[in-house]
């Protein structure tokens, strides 16, 4: 493997980077002088009027056109709502740079102008992908999660946890910046929030130096709508859902209002749904040579009440100085009651042991609030500024759990138990990013971060008497209290010699955390943990430019997993009294190297891209599951070496002119190195790990068809190919879901109508097994659902110039833009 990436390497130094030219600019607003993203800039040959080459600009207006040979050309640069551009272009053997070409705003066509095509919902990009919400018609009504659910190489379990690449360390941010969201509150925070509050996905498998190390797999970013218009826009939005009879609604509003130097806006979201579930596990045990047969039936009803809400304002101070503040919060009381038989019996004898039920009735409330104050300064026109930001999120949480627990057998032996978790976090943070573009083609980022979070969180347990008396349960007590700093610096330098770019940075990081666990009300009885290390984290980007709209980017990263929450929280969960779990304070982080190499190539009507990328980590995080005394177990152990390898190719097709389709082939092999397994709270425990070696596959298509310039479909369809785990099998699945779109009054009200899940086989099959069982489970948390969403737009509805003139308070800039915009 080594070999095979040095020889790629060596390869791509090595090509010859003065073989033709390049052309570089900027297209800005002419009025105010702002750039403008998106714009269509095509070299057109003067003889036979036929495209050369084209791109379009990027956030920062700039575009890069590479691999021109010398001769006379026409440049054309166009866009909607502007008065096109054309100007004699001669290239001879040097670098063009033609600095700002000033687009004029043309009145006429913004009256006129009807747009009868589909915008695309994938975009891309040599280092991350963007994915439109706006164009997700399957999800629209929906939230966070749904979307997620349809976005190539993501993966939501049953339980709301995500996965990138088919690995679970994965870092959600919002805006750029992680929010507050973690392991342990992101789901609940996911599935509230509105799928009409999103603009778009981003997706980096492999962030440079200046972004977060954390989260192994890369990081998703939601992008929330923030539209910079002349005067005021807005929109209303109200749905209904149907889930398996039980109904569901939801509420919206959104307004942007921007006038000279103010930019304000504000987003508010109610949803409601309820769901039925169930589940089903036949496991056998081995203990102490005797076999038992334990099954279980479970139905589950899940019912969500909850508000997100958004706002913010931006001041342009002068041209070079922007002051903003932003926040958002969240509040919620999700309920799941469920039902749950148990029939436990000897084999091969089948004599009945105990025969009895278990009603959990739960809530989760949760409520939660980030602010973000931020300072840009712009320097010059290049791109070189400085931005600050002072960051400050706070989360709490409670959750109630009741367990009622009847023996038909034996009566007398009821339970009846309330057990409570009561948690709180809150975080702050203060970075500063500093860019300087010394050419268009040179560029040296800084920049500094400190965070500092606190997370306490305690359990309490009581069983009541039949005269309801309750009595604590000291073996439930918990007490967990956590805190952590890190402290970073990092640089990265890029620079582009015609069709070769190349950038490298290096990241080092201060962490020191402690914590301590008091499991029992004794003040005694505290664990205390301390970590504190220093660790660096360098990224390395190569990328060049090939003749007819092709690219070829290598790339390195070293990126960490720290675990935090639930996975070292040593809590004991019995809400199913089969299967105790509970977190690991001895828990090490996971540390991976890896290497990506893309391949992007671009036509008309046709994008194709492909990645292969290796990762390897030594301390690999893994759940696990075992039998103590006769009683499963579930925690989290560093367990072994791990290799990842796996292909990504994607296809972008626009056909017949009504068709739009997208098209995603993910394959994976992975091997996790044999290793003995340690309890760490009883050394007398322990098994042998075999080496584990498995390949899996999956695939996604995403069709839109536009039966007229105002009615639109889409399906999605999804296949998942059975995966060997640390412990056992997932079995293949697929799903599929659809929509349509109706546009009315010069699409200022549009009606969409869905279907999720339209065979109803969203759920998870599988065995598990170890030291002492095997087990089979089949688990649905949610069936089909359909929906009827009707939104209202009003105000300005002039197609808008800048999606997000801040990158700082709207998306990201990933730093590793081989364009050096």
């Amino acid at each position: 493997m080594k070999q095979f990436f040095l020889t790629i390497l060596l390869a791509v130094i090595t090509l010859p980077a003065f073989s033709a030219v390049t052309i570089t600019g900027r297209v800005i607003d002419a009025a105010t002088k702002q750039p403008i993203e998106f714009v269509t800039v095509a070299v057109i040959n003067p003889a036979n009027k036929k495209t050369v080459s084209g791109t379009l600009t990027n956030e920062a207006g700039v575009f890069n056109i590479s691999n021109i040979k010398s001769g006379d050309y026409e440049l054309r640069v166009s866009f909607v709502g502007y008065e096109r551009y054309s100007a004699p272009l001669k290239v001879k053997d040097t670098e063009i740079r033609l600095g700002d070409i000033s687009l004029k705003e043309d009145a006429k066509m913004l009256k006129e102008v009807q747009v009868i095509g589909q915008g695309t919902q994938m975009r891309f990009d040599i280092d991350k992908k963007v994915f439109s919400v706006d164009q997700n018609i399957a999800a629209a009504g929906g939230s966070a999660t749904d979307v997620l659910e349809n976005i190539p190489a993501i993966e939501v379990d049953n339980d709301g946890n995500i996965s990138l690449r088919n690995n679970e360390s994965v870092e959600i941010w919002i805006n750029g910046k992680p929010s507050g969201l973690t392991a342990d509150n992101r789901a609940q925070i996911l599935q509230q929030m509105p799928a009409e509050n999103l603009e778009s996905i981003e997706v980096m498998t492999n962030p440079s130096a200046k972004f977060n190390p954390e989260g192994t797999a890369g990081i998703i970013n939601l992008v929330m709508k923030k539209n910079r218009k002349a005067g005021y826009y807005g929109s209303l939005s109200a749905g209904t859902t149907i889930e398996r009879g039980k109904p569901g609604y939801n509420l919206g509003a959104s307004i942007n209002y921007n006038v000279k130097r103010f930019d304000m806006y504000a987003n508010i979201g109610y949803r409601n749904m309820n769901s039925q579930g169930r589940g089903f596990t036949d496991r056998l045990n081995y203990y102490k040579g005797d076999t038992t047969q334990l099954i279980q039936n479970s139905t589950n009803g899940f019912s969500m009440g909850g508000t997100f809400f958004r706002a913010g304002i931006d001041y342009h101070i002068n041209d070079k100085n922007t002051i903003g503040i932003g926040g958002m919060g969240h509040l919620g009381t999700p309920t799941m009651n469920t039902e749950t038989s148990y029939l436990l019996r000897e084999k091969p004898s089948n004599n009945i042991l105990r025969n009895y039920s278990r009603v959990n009735k739960g809530s989760h409330e949760h409520k939660g609030y980030n602010f973000n104050l931020y300072h840009k300064i712009d320097f010059n026109n290049k791109g070189s500024n400085l931005m600050t930001n002072l960051i400050y999120s706070r989360h709490k949480n409670l959750s109630t759990q009741n367990y009622v627990q009847t023996d038909s057998l034996v009566p007398a032996n009821k339970q009846d138990i309330d057990q409570i978790a009561n948690g709180n976090s809150h975080g702050f943070e203060a970075k500063s990013d500093f860019t300087w573009k010394f050419t268009e083609n040179n560029r040296l980022e800084l920049g500094w971060s400190s965070r500092w979070n606190e997370r306490l969180s305690v359990a309490t347990a009581y069983e009541y008497d039949t005269l309801k008396n309750k009595t604590p349960i000291e073996a439930y007590y918990n007490k967990f209290d956590y805190n952590e700093q890190v402290h970073a610096l990092y640089g990265t330098y890029g620079m582009r010699i015609n069709n070769f770019s190349a950038q490298a940075g290096l990241r080092g990081e201060y962490f020191l955390s402690e914590s301590t666990t008091t499991p029992a009300p004794s003040p005694d009885s505290k664990q205390p943990i301390k970590n504190q290390y220093f660790q660096l984290f360098p990224s390395v980007y190569l990328s060049y430019s090939l003749p007819k709209n092709q690219e070829i980017q290598l790339n390195y990263t070293r990126r960490i997993d720290r675990p935090r929450g639930r996975m070292i929280n040593s809590f004991r969960d019995y809400s199913d009294s089969t299967n105790i779990s509970y977190g690991n304070p001895s828990l090490r982080p996971e540390i991976t190297s890896a290497f990506e190499l893309n391949y992007i190539k671009t036509w008309d009507n046709h994008t194709f891209s492909s990645s292969l990328f290796y990762r390897f980590n030594d301390d690999d995080i893994e759940r696990v599951s075992l039998v103590r005394d006769g009683q499963m177990e579930s925690t989290f152990m560093n367990l072994t070496k791990e290799h990842d390898f796996g292909v990504e190719l994607i296809s972008r097709n626009k056909l017949f002119k009504i068709l739009n389709l997208t098209s995603t082939l993910n394959m994976y092999y992975n091997r996790l190195n044999g290793s003995t397994y340690i309890d760490p709270f009883c050394d007398s425990i322990r098994f042998e790990l075999p080496e584990l070696k498995n390949f899996s596959w999956d695939v996604r298509v995403m069709a839109n068809v536009m039966f007229s310039p105002t009615f639109s479909g889409q399906v999605t369809g999804n296949y998942r190919s059975a995966q060997l785990l640390a412990q056992g099998e997932r079995q293949a699945r697929y799903t599929m879901d659809a929509g349509l779109r109706k546009t009315f009054f010069d699409r200022k009200l549009s009606v969409n109508f869905n279907v999720r899940d339209i065979f109803n086989t969203r759920g998870f099959r599988g065995t598990t097994w170890g030291e002492g069982f095997y087990q089979y489970s089949d688990m649905q948390r949610r069936g089909r659902m359909f929906g009827l969403t009707l939104t209202y737009n009003f105000g300005n509805m002039k197609p808008k110039k800048i999606d997000r003139p801040t990158p700082a308070s709207e998306g990201m800039d990933t730093g590793s833009d081989m364009d050096m915009d």
